[in-house]
């Protein structure tokens, strides 16, 4: 064998070890590998490193085939056997996937626990109930969880008890599919509301901790009471960029986002209504700071219970009321700014969506752009409504 020969051949076992998941995209790769993040965006540094170090001739076929990327399943040590991860590849969105779920929720490493991508084609399929047992770092992979079908009514899908601290939780990268049209809501029980206190079919029930993240995920073909909830022990809460969509069927309270707690930050998201009945945003507390959201085809955009808040640059499109002020607290709401928001008023789209439910559309004094309600028992103080615009039907 010649030099050139033997050269090729040690290059290409170098690769091997250094990039196994472009050769073996099944394999499991034990937990010291490097994390399947860092491979898919920058292996083709670290892996001509090494081959510098071993062999100069091999630079070139490593950068060149270390743009291959395919999908690899990481082994977390102390939960599934690599026999029952290979099982999930080939029972994908067949098999109850909860206990596997909750398993690496329950043993993070260093503090994250890394979910396995699953696209919604083959998501993993839970039982709502899954616990975070402390505050940690759950990052998603593009993973999807789906509620089986014809689970019923629960109370979360994931959540901690409420005297678990869950300070420095953050989850991202999620898709939480509810699966609305696998779980039906019982029309049996609904002269008041169709849903029960015990049984909200929340998503995540998050009731205390400091500096909890929520970002980047996604809330799927949900129906619920609330979607994501925060805790009156909260504080400094992050909802960002993050994508809500709903239905309200048959009609029930709704908020997609109903939180407590104090300095609440509520940016970025998309929140999609598909004529629902309902409020994208209901804050209570103190202050909470509502800007840079889009809300579409809600009846209305917020309720806010909470002083010291501000609601502004926000996009409201099909409303009919988007902005609905309660005063329910002592001493009574006060230092409320409304600010530099686009709003559109539909009614006539709302007045339909009423009829079709067997309802009249409320008197006009309660279909503005900013309203007092009603049943409010305590003085407005300190309340700014300023440089809004609307935004004319098409």
């Amino acid at each position: 064998m010649n030099n050139s020969q033997t050269s090729a051949k040690k290059c290409w076992r170098i690769f091997l070890w250094a990039f196994p998941s472009r050769i073996h995209p099944l394999r499991v790769i034990p937990a010291k590998r490097t994390p399947i993040r860092r491979v898919q965006e920058s292996a083709a540094e670290p892996g001509s490193r090494r081959c510098r170090r071993f062999l100069r001739p091999c630079v070139a076929m490593t950068a060149a085939m270390a743009t291959f990327s395919l999908p690899v399943i990481p082994l977390i040590p102390g939960t599934a056997s690599a026999a029952q991860q290979g099982s999930l590849l080939t029972d994908a969105g067949t098999v109850d996937d909860t206990d596997y779920i909750q398993q690496l929720l329950n043993n993070p490493q260093n503090g994250v626990v890394d979910l396995p991508y699953r696209p919604s084609s083959a998501p993993f399929i839970i039982r709502p109930g899954l616990t975070i047992p402390r505050g940690e770092v759950i990052n998603g992979h593009g993973t999807t969880l789906k509620v089986k079908d014809n689970y019923g009514d629960y109370r979360a899908i994931l959540t901690a008890p409420a005297t678990t601290d869950l300070s420095g939780l953050k989850i991202t990268g999620i898709v939480f599919d509810q699966n609305a049209s696998g779980n039906p809501i019982s029309t049996s029980n609904c002269s008041s509301s169709c849903l029960s206190s015990t049984s909200p079919r929340f998503v995540l029930a998050l009731l205390s901790g400091t500096g909890i993240t929520i970002t980047q995920d996604m809330f799927i073909n949900t129906n619920n009471t609330n979607t994501v909830v925060t805790g009156s022990s909260t504080r400094d809460v992050t909802l960002s960029y993050s994508t809500f969509s709903t239905v309200n069927t048959p009609w029930h309270d709704h908020s997609s986002v109903y939180t407590s707690g104090t300095n609440t930050v509520i940016y970025g998201n998309t929140f999609n209504g598909n004529a629902s009945l309902a409020a994208a945003i209901e804050v209570h507390g103190d202050k909470a700071n509502i800007q840079n959201n889009t809300i579409n085809d809600y009846y209305r955009g917020t309720n806010i219970v909470a002083s010291n808040t501000t609601f502004s640059n926000n996009t409201v499109y099909r409303a009919a009321n988007v902005i609905d002020l309660w005063s329910t607290v002592a001493p009574g709401l006060h230092d409320v700014t409304i600010a530099q928001n686009r709003i559109q008023l539909d009614l006539a789209h709302w007045a339909q969506v009423m009829k079709s439910l067997g309802r009249a559309m409320p008197e006009r004094q309660y279909t503005q752009f900013v309203i007092y309600d009603a049943v409010s028992t305590y003085p407005f103080t300190r309340i700014s409504i300023q440089n809004n615009t609307s935004i004319p039907l098409q």
